[in-house]
């Protein structure tokens, strides 16, 4: 009986073992399907995730995009100067010039001046390529017979870094160009000390390869003697062009027009002032600009005697109709 009871608690416990042990494999077996299922879940998750997740712009692709877009007009035709040099020209300075780039080339002027009263000058051009922001260029016809390069590094916030190197110098050590690298910015009407703009003769106007800028008259008030400045500038008041007007101090911009005089398709300038200097009765003075095909303009001194000699120098359109029996 004993021995019965003792198979029969055995047995049952043998019975009981093997179904805990089926009852825990089926619950592992559970276990790794739902984690199997969750991992599928949490993979195509992740993957949605991926596919909706924005592509992002790095700074140096920014940075690779902005120098592959440059546009070089921003650079064409300013007087760049020497961030150092404080009251230029006056004081001396180094200014660069692009004349000319596209195409993978580039040319130019750079110059340094010494200081006043000698303002001692030497004056080279340049020419060499250009590839995205960086040029490499040579120095020629350098005016103290000076040899080197010039490296410009085109930056996008409006200013130009050049590296000047020279390798053959010259004998003549009164000026030459300043070995370096130096940033330089454009020259602006804010940066000339004492000049006061005459808004009612400062114009926009389309001057042919110009473009669109802006016509300045003003005055230099810095001094005992007044003198009057013409500038083209763009929008910022960079200038572009200086006229460097040859007139009597102290006078008083009365007209300007732009009209092709000499019908050689370019618009040239018609200026008069009146003579108020050293007690003056305010007599007209004519002033004539012609353009060149390069965009210079060209002042002749002998044409305006000769207007101004004659009386017709009244109002532009008597100018007008006088020069049209000279060209």
């Amino acid at each position: 009986m004993n021995k019965k009871m003792l198979f029969t608690i055995i047995t049952t416990c043998l019975l009981l073992a093997g179904c805990g042990k089926n009852a825990s494999t089926n619950n592992l077996q559970q276990n790794d399907n739902t984690s199997l299922e969750t991992s599928a879940e949490n993979s195509v998750s992740s993957e949605s995730q991926e596919e909706s997740m924005p592509i992002t712009t790095t700074t140096a692709d920014t940075t690779a995009a902005a120098i592959n877009n440059i546009d070089y007009k921003q650079y064409l035709k300013k007087t760049w100067v020497r961030t150092t040099d404080s009251g230029f020209p006056d004081n001396g300075g180094v200014s660069i010039l692009i004349s000319e780039i596209g195409d993978g080339k580039i040319q130019g002027e750079i110059s340094a001046v010494g200081s006043a009263p000698a303002y001692n000058m030497d004056n080279a051009e340049f020419e060499g390529t250009v590839i995205n922001d960086t040029a490499e260029c040579q120095l020629v016809n350098d005016s103290r017979e000076n040899k080197g390069t010039v490296e410009l590094l085109l930056k996008p916030d409006n200013t130009i870094e050049a590296t000047i190197t020279i390798t053959e110098k010259s004998e003549d050590t009164v000026m030459r160009l300043p070995e370096g690298t130096f940033e330089f910015t454009p020259y602006n009407l804010k940066n000339i000390n004492g000049f006061e703009l005459t808004k009612d003769q400062t114009f926009m106007v389309d001057l042919n390869s110009w473009g669109n800028v802006k016509f300045v008259s003003g005055k230099l008030t810095g001094g005992n003697h007044i003198p009057v400045e013409f500038y083209l500038t763009n929008g910022e008041g960079d200038i572009l062009y200086n006229f460097n007007a040859v007139l009597p101090y102290s006078v008083d911009v009365k007209a300007v027009s732009f009209q092709d005089v000499n019908k050689d398709g370019l618009k040239d300038i018609i200026i008069i002032v009146e003579d108020n200097y050293n007690g003056a009765s305010g007599e007209p003075l004519a002033a004539v600009y012609l353009q060149e095909s390069d965009g210079s303009f060209t002042n002749d001194n002998e044409l305006n005697q000769e207007i101004n000699d004659s009386g017709n120098n009244k109002d532009i359109s008597t100018i007008a109709s006088y020069l049209l029996s000279k060209f």
